[in-house]
């Protein structure tokens, strides 16, 4: 039997004091209201991702406060975080955050390994400390490296080698840092690191600027005469003397001839950087290159450039207006690719979602061979995460995959794609991929925790047995540790509880304290002891349910380790269902002083205010309804429980207990209690069923104008409510009461059983009720062959189709029962004694209601010599 939703949420909510660990799906036992957080947190996942991809557009910034997210975030694995850290100083780098660049390395918890090395020593050189990048040089090996640290490494190299003075070996290693580069983003990087080391080589000074200056003189008009301006100005602007260095580089691009446009690139390049990207001048500098530069690697520098010094949402904004002329003017352009990645990078951090992803979709299908494939769809991952959209971002997920090799990010990717699914409640295609996730090398997630998840799939997905099945095996593997057994064991027995399988549930909890508790924690065991005793209650072993109960309490006080929350409820929680079982075992007085004792001791409990509910309850099921009645009041008007949340519950529950002693003047107090609850608590989910009651009321004291006014209040203000279906079909009932003298209310409640019997997203139960008020309501208004119509459409519909005749509960058998009655009455009047047999004969074959007043007229027809079936 299925207990009250408010009561599987009072146990859910006594029970949830202090998350055992970041991998709890539901802590608490019958929890039905809602999914509760995901055990395998796939949102650093998500960061991860989105923060490299960002790095790797060109975003160091946006990268830097998305790696700075991740390593705040709880649920970033310990493994993950030396990673990350190593991230955040390479977009730090990039972003010239040095000082903090600095203290990540200091704080750095890993191995120092290469990938350390590396930062180690490009923060050296960048801070100017030659030295000690070569000694980190020393102290890593390039072939350690992941592919995208390689060109880095040899950037490093020739960085140390310049500021050492060997500038043909420099230009060598740089040019093998180009070559190394993975992307064309990279590859434009190292082109302007060696540009930018040019400017702060540490080398000049006031006595080389005469040589310098006779150089640029000297070779005017030459190749070597526009590399010696670029000198000559890198030279001043070390010195201090920016505004001088910019003055000359804007007078050689006013005498430079049109037929040298690299050169005049390469001047207006560093034109920009000694201006700096967050000034006007040097912004302009590089608009100018993008537009015109001869060369794509030098129109994305300036792309690059332009991203960096767009630091606040207003210079994103106006980036984006920028690169949307550019896009406009030049659609062929040989960097459009990039152009679009980056005003979707753009867009994405600013949250402008629609932009973003339009972008990203416009470069991957209308470029499908381009390089920047992965950075796209890492655009649209985002966009569809952020925004809840869990099967789009499965589905960009299953794409991103596609088009990595295998390794980390792809195994990661594989534990997001089960996620994306659990999250959109596909739970079936759920279990499948973190199944596929465990057999994925390399494991991205400890598998104890995979195995819980998929575990939780197959139970959300309403397949119990399977989840037993594979709980059962995988208890076996090593891999499975016990506090994830445990847990799971936690979300399958409270789910086998849900669905009045107690026994079973019990049976499970009993083998599964029998195995031992090594390395779980005692709030675990607790939790599972409490959930026994509960489920031996449920079973209806109330004996076993006191015996456990003491133990647990005995438990309680000598456990250690709890905290004082989780040890309150559950001491309070214990002690209700102790009262419970003494009040089932008929031991009343014992009962209630158990009760008297939970109030007093734990009065701002839950499990304190509940009690008084289920006192109501026991006295109640004895008979004595006045005093139920009078239990719910007291704890309503009792001023420390007026904003209970259990409140509206006992208000709702009084008023059955009105409702149930019949009288007028009783049904007209229940309504009261109603208004009251409706009143008191306008945000309670109950406030729906006491409407909806409050419009039976008024149909049972045959007030069926007021009782309209409800049931169109509801529809007209609870559209899509769960049970607004049901406040048609009662809409119907008071239309078709006020129908006798008025032939529109007669047809507006045919039209609405019309309508719900017809529903296919509508309730079999639902639809059989409908399906027989359709042909009484045609029956009684004199129309008995439209009638016969409708009965025998019910009938065909959810009796002679197997698969539907299996969905109908009690409810829905008792409809069909009296449909088949009905029909065979229409046919009996008609004399049509043959069907009317056959109909009575469905009766008792189906075993349904009625069955025996069947067999009484198939009885008396073949007495009287009528035809038989």
């Amino acid at each position: 039997m299925m207990m009250p939703v408010r009561t599987l949420i009072f146990l859910s909510l006594v029970l949830s004091a202090g998350r055992l660990t970041a991998q709890v799906a539901d802590t608490s036992p019958l929890v039905t209201a809602s999914v509760a957080a995901q055990t395998v947190p796939g949102g650093w996942i998500v960061t991860e991702n989105r923060a490299d991809r960002a790095l790797q557009s060109g975003f160091p910034a946006t990268a830097t406060v998305l790696y700075r997210e991740l390593l705040a975030d709880p649920g970033l694995p310990a493994e993950t975080r030396p990673r990350v850290m190593l991230a955040l100083v390479t977009a730090l780098l990039d972003a010239g955050e040095l000082a903090p660049a600095a203290e990540v390395l200091q704080a750095y918890p890993g191995p120092f390994n290469s990938a350390y090395q590396l930062r180690v020593g490009l923060l050296a050189i960048t801070t100017r400390r030659p030295a000690q990048a070569r000694a980190a040089l020393a102290a890593g090996k390039v072939e350690e490296l992941p592919a995208a640290d390689r060109g880095w490494w040899y950037f490093l190299e020739a960085s140390v080698t310049d500021a050492e003075g060997d500038i043909v070996r420099a230009n060598g290693l740089y040019a093998q840092a180009v070559s190394a580069a993975v992307s064309d983003l990279q590859r434009a990087r190292f082109v302007l690191g060696q540009e930018q080391a040019r400017l702060g080589s540490g080398q000049a000074n006031e006595a080389q600027l005469a040589t310098l200056r006779g150089n640029m003189e000297r070779f005017q008009g030459t190749r070597t005469g526009y590399t010696a301006v670029r000198t000559y100005a890198a030279a001043l602007a070390e010195l201090g003397r920016s505004a001088e260095a910019q003055a000359e580089l804007k007078r050689q691009l006013n005498v430079l001839p049109a037929t040298e446009r690299d050169a005049g690139d390469q001047l207006r390049l560093m034109l920009g950087l000694i201006a700096g990207e967050g000034s006007e001048e040097g912004r302009n500098a590089f608009r100018q290159l993008l537009r015109d530069a001869q060369r794509p690697e030098t129109r994305r520098l300036a792309l690059q450039l332009l991203v960096r010094g767009a630091k606040t949402p207003a210079e994103r904004e106006q980036l984006r207006r920028d690169l949307s002329e550019r896009i406009a003017a030049l659609p062929t352009s040989p960097i459009i690719e990039d152009l679009l990645l980056v005003r979707a990078q753009s867009a994405l951090e600013d949250k402008e979602y629609t932009p973003a992803e339009d972008d990203a979709r416009r470069l991957l299908e209308n470029y499908p061979a381009t390089t920047l494939k992965a950075q796209a769809l890492g655009v649209r991952l985002a966009v569809a995460w952020d925004l809840k959209r869990y099967r789009t971002a499965a589905d960009v997920i299953a794409q991103l995959r596609a088009v990595l090799p295998p390794g980390r990010e792809r195994a990661e990717l594989a534990v997001l794609l089960a996620e994306a699914f659990f999250r959109a409640e596909d739970y079936r295609n759920a279990a499948d991929a973190y199944d596929a996730a465990l057999r994925e090398a390399p494991l991205a997630a400890p598998a104890g925790i995979l195995i819980f998840q998929r575990v939780l799939a197959e139970i959300r997905a309403d397949r119990l047995e399977a989840a037993a099945s594979q709980l059962d095996e995988a208890a076996a593997e090593p891999a499975f540790d016990a506090v994830s057994r445990w847990q799971a064991e936690w979300n399958l027995v409270r789910e086998m509880q849900v669905r009045g399988q107690a026994p079973a549930a019990y049976a499970r909890v009993e083998r599964l304290l029998a195995t031992g508790a090594e390395g779980v924690p005692p709030e675990l065991r607790i939790r599972l002891q409490w959930l026994r005793a509960r489920l031996a209650y449920d079973n209806l072993e109330a004996e076993t349910a006191l015996r456990l109960t003491d133990e647990l309490l005995t438990a309680l006080q000598s456990a250690t380790g709890l905290e004082v929350a989780l040890r309150d409820n559950v001491t309070s929680t214990t002690r209700l269902l102790k009262a419970q079982a003494l009040l089932t075992l008929g031991r009343d007085p014992e009962g209630l002083a158990v009760l008297d004792g939970l109030r007093a001791d734990f009065r701002d409990t839950l499990a304190a205010q509940y009690s008084y509910l289920v006192q109501a309850g026991h006295l109640s099921e004895r008979g004595d309804l006045a005093a139920a009645q009078r239990v719910l009041i007291d704890f309503v008007d009792t001023k420390d429980y007026a904003k209970s949340e259990y409140a509206p519950l006992a208000l709702y529950q009084a008023a059955l207990i009105l409702e149930r002693q019949g009288l007028n003047r009783q049904l007209e107090e229940a309504s009261k209690l109603l208004e009251r609850l409706i009143t008191s608590y306008p945000t309670d989910d109950l406030v729906f069923q006491a409407r909806l009651k409050q419009g039976d009321l008024f149909r049972k004291l045959n007030d069926f104008p007021n009782a309209r006014l409800v049931y169109e209040y509801l529809l007209n203000n609870y559209a899509g409510h769960p049970d607004e279906l049901l406040a048609q079909l009662a809409l119907a009932d008071s239309l078709l009461a006020q129908g006798a003298n008025n032939v529109s209310n007669h047809a507006s409640a045919v039209a609405i059983y019309e309508r719900l019997r017809d529903l296919p997203s509508a309730p079999p139960d639902l639809r059989m009720e409908a399906g027989f008020k359709w042909g009484y309501a045609l029956a009684k208004r004199g129309q008995p062959d439209r009638a016969q119509t409708v009965f025998w459409g019910v009938v065909q519909g959810f009796l002679l189709e197997p698969t539907a005749a299996a969905t109908l509960g009690a409810k829905g058998r008792y409809w069909l029962s009296k449909s088949l009655i009905e029909l065979a009455q229409i046919h009996e009047e008609a004399g049509r004694l043959d069907e009317a047999q056959r109909a009575y004969q469905l009766v008792v074959d189906n075993k349904l209601g009625g069955a025996a007043m069947a067999q009484a007229k198939l009885a008396r027809f073949r007495a009287t010599g009528g035809t038989g079936p």
